[in-house]
């Protein structure tokens, strides 16, 4: 018996991306389109002003690309407006520039770029991403396998110990982005719960290979790739592929579980729980023998794959995705090589003279110790008197850190006798000049030499007794060179312990910093961490999706937004008495915000950026010198660990239902009108979505998806998807719904088993109800009996069972006659 109402549901999507084929590429290349691809693939050319006068003899046919090439050339911020008219230009012009290109250069970054462009011409921008669900609900139990037999003869009694063992590993799953609800469904159920199982075995297995991620519910993502743009109903590839992934992956859950519910003793880390029974069973009959075996009872599951809605989606590689977050670590990096750095002070004792002192003052703001002074005079006055001093020492004695030097001079007066005294002076380097203006009288000036040595300087002399003398001599000091380096010392010390103080303050500013950067890096929890890995690609999408100049902060709205603060941070300081400042924009202030405002909402609206579908490509792709960088990068978190350190990553971009028409428009012409070649791709989308998952359920709630497991089944809901086609363009030309299907033109609409389809106006909980009763005709039914409903919210794509074992033990009694 299947428990609908114990039901497990795990969400998954199938990713289809379109192959062009031969005829499809031969239509595209008629019709405008690619207009982003086409004018970045010119901007990668990078094209110069010598190259392109050669081209133009090169390529005369091509001078309206030319032209547009050097439009974007001159002016690189008109990038929209030249896509747009790229998009009308032929996809083999733009190859035909890239050879010419390719073959002026000869080198092998021009032919890769080329290469690129041409492959990228073979995949349609649009894809199709399906939405799917598993549904695993309890069918019951069956005896499983054989566990152990019991022989026993006539009238012997036996002891039967019954252990069973069930182990739990600590597996990647407890690191996932959902470590929390996980961890809080591990504490209800256990791991032979098929849906725990599945969901573990799958982020296990995604772990190991370059699977998708998903910032928001789409779960578990298949790929697959389709040839041409022809849309049909169901994608039969796209099913089988997806059905073989989810089938291999509850198939290895459920063999996993099994292998972990077993009397088992493994080298590893395991903690286990044992439950041990103990039965003593007696053979009653003397003339036959027994025989007890155990077998395991298996829980059934019954596994449903459904699909649910479908999304146009467009394909972005962004190299780098994380930039913004890596530049933080990066500059927690260089903030822990700046703190590790010892203090070094390179100016030595030697850079200090008594001219750059002043400059170092200026440069560490201290107020450094002036050089003592080169040199300074000594003065010495002394009166000789006659009849008493003949003779005498003359000493000078200089400051400390200076020594006397040898030479003096001064000026020496006399009163006596007429005439000129006699002098005698102890080297004959001394010369006197004498004037006498009157008779008695003289003056003389004096330069010598004495004998100095150190600090002291002697001269000694001899004069007649009669003359009375009075002596003016200067001798000069010269700094020792001791004293100079004692300053300079001085100076250096001084400097440098400033500059050591200003070291310290600025490690503590650092390490504060640092602190605060890693406090911000490291204490984000996991939903904190998705969300910021979903806004970087979202950034990086916008670049590399509309173009260079697209910005998400103009400077000019910038502008505008920071003077609308100001002015209403200085109206909130004032009091409600005083004349408020006038807050009010101008009208083309307010005209630049709000266009801006519309094409934020636009993006927003356009996008679902909630789900965003991604693949993480490694560190090496695209920079070597961030490879070395991220190459043994970790981080508590490993999905944050994986989109940090990842090169590339390629984006899928899913567009929310009713703007499918709209954005293709703007990525395909650069304008959000006119034609596309995928614009009908588009419309498909758009109208399959809404024909097959219509959202609204049925009357009968348990009955909330069609079945289309077998080829009647198809046949018959594409019969019935061109009816509900039919049935909206007879309300949008009559504004009403037809009372019976033979109104419509191209009856009568019948099912695989030639039965006309039931159509009843008004319906059970819609505005029509269509259904087919399936192969009896009947309503209700199992497998091709079943009823196809166009109001079902989902297609069922397959179905399957497997198995999990169970704590229950099923006991086979057989009797042998001896």
């Amino acid at each position: 018996m299947e428990l609908t109402n114990s039901k497990r549901v795990l969400l998954k999507a199938s990713y289809v991306q379109t192959e062009l084929s031969e005829h499809d590429r031969s239509r595209v290349r008629s019709v405008t389109g690619r207009a982003l691809e086409k004018v970045n693939f010119v901007r990668d050319l990078a094209l110069a002003e010598p190259e392109l006068r050669t081209l133009r003899h090169a390529l005369p046919d091509d001078h309206h690309l030319l032209d547009l090439a050097q439009t974007l050339v001159a002016r690189p911020s008109e990038h929209l407006v030249t896509a747009g008219r790229m998009a009308a230009l032929d996809d083999a012009a733009f190859l035909r520039l890239g050879q010419a290109v390719a073959g002026l250069r000869d080198t092998p970054a021009t032919t890769y770029v080329v290469a690129a462009f041409q492959q990228r011409l073979r995949v349609a921008p649009v894809g199709r991403l399906h939405l799917e669900r598993i549904e695993m609900s309890p069918a019951g139990t069956e005896r499983g396998e054989l566990i152990f037999t019991v022989p026993m003869t006539p009238m012997e009694t036996v002891t039967v110990a019954h252990k069973e063992w069930s182990i739990s590993k600590d597996e990647y799953e407890q690191i996932v982005s959902d470590y929390f609800e996980s961890y809080s469904e591990r504490g209800v159920v256990d791991k032979t719960d098929a849906s725990i199982a599945t969901e573990n075995e799958s982020r296990h297995t995604s772990a190991f290979n370059f699977g998708s991620s998903v910032s928001g519910g789409y779960g578990p993502v298949t790929a697959s790739v389709t040839v041409g743009l022809a849309n049909t109903s169901e994608d039969r590839s796209a099913v089988k592929e997806s059905v073989s992934n989810v089938r291999e992956v509850t198939q290895k859950a459920s063999a996993r579980s099994r292998q972990e519910h077993k009397v088992s003793v493994k080298l590893e880390s395991t903690r286990g729980a044992e439950d041990a029974s103990y039965r003593t069973i007696t053979n009653p009959h003397a003339d036959r023998a027994l025989r007890v075996d155990y077998f395991r009872m298996m829980r059934k599951w019954r596994v449903d794959l459904f699909r649910y809605g479908l999304r146009l989606t467009f394909d972005i590689a962004v190299p780098n995705p994380g930039a913004r977050l890596w530049a933080r670590h990066r500059e927690l990096a260089d903030l822990d090589t700046r703190i590790r750095a010892p203090f070094g002070f390179s100016l030595s004792v030697d850079d200090i003279t008594d001219t750059s002192w002043v400059t170092l003052a200026k440069e560490y703001g201290l107020a450094l110790e002036p050089p003592p002074a080169e040199s300074i005079k000594i003065p010495y006055a002394h009166r000789f008197d006659a009849g008493k001093d003949v003779d005498g020492p003359i000493e000078f004695t200089a400051p400390p850190g200076y020594a006397m030097d040898s030479a003096f001079a001064g000026v020496i007066e006399w009163w006596g006798p007429s005439g000129i005294p006699l002098m005698l002076w102890p080297t004959e380097d001394t010369k006197v000049q004498m004037q006498q203006p009157t008779p008695g009288t003289g003056i003389g000036r004096v330069n010598g030499k004495g004998i100095a040595g150190g600090d002291k300087l002697m001269i000694t002399f001899m004069k007649t007794a009669e003359y009375t003398m009075q002596f003016s001599l200067v001798a000069v000091a010269r700094r020792t060179d001791r004293t100079t380096r004692e300053w300079k010392q001085r100076v250096w010390t001084a400097l440098r312990d400033t500059a050591l103080a200003r070291h310290q303050t600025q490690q503590a500013l650092l390490q504060d910093r640092r602190d605060r950067l890693w406090m911000l890096l490291s204490g984000k929890d996991t939903l904190t961490l998705r969300r910021l890995e979903r806004d970087e690609l979202m950034r990086g999408v916008l670049t590399w999706l509309v173009g260079p100049e697209f910005e998400t902060a103009p400077n000019e709205v910038g502008r505008i937004i920071k003077l609308s603060m100001d002015r209403d941070a200085d109206a909130a300081d004032l009091p409600d008495d005083r004349p408020q400042p006038d807050r009010r924009l101008t009208a083309g202030q307010w005209g630049t915000v709000s266009g801006f405002g519309d094409l934020v909402k636009f993006v927003h609206q356009a996008v679902e950026w909630e789900n965003l579908l991604y693949f993480l490509y490694p560190y090496f792709w695209g920079s070597d010198d961030l490879a070395r960088e991220k190459l043994l990068f970790e981080h508590a978190d490993p999905g944050h660990r994986d989109f940090l350190r990842a090169g590339y990553a390629r984006v899928v971009v899913p567009i929310r239902p009713g703007f499918e028409e709209r954005f293709t428009h703007l990525l395909d012409t650069g304008s959000p009108t006119g034609t596309s070649p995928y614009l009908t791709i588009a419309q498909e989308v758009a109208a399959f979505a809404h024909t097959n998952y219509a959202g609204i359920p049925p009357a009968n709630p348990e009955q909330h998806a069609r079945p289309l497991l077998y080829p009647q089944q198809r046949t018959t809901w594409d019969t019935m998807q061109v009816v509900v086609e039919a049935l909206e363009r007879y309300r949008d030309a009559n504004g009403r719904y037809p009372t019976q299907l033979s109104d419509l033109p191209g009856g009568p609409y019948l099912d695989a088993w030639n039965r006309e389809l039931v159509y009843r106006l008004p319906g059970s909980g819609n505005d029509y109800d269509l259904i087919s009763y399936g192969a009896d005709g009947e309503p209700g039914g199992e497998g091709v009996d079943a009823d196809i409903s166009a109001a079902a919210g989902a297609s069922l794509m397959a179905t399957w069972f497997d198995y999990t074992p169970t704590s229950g033990i099923d006991i086979d009694l057989t009797s042998i006659p001896i």
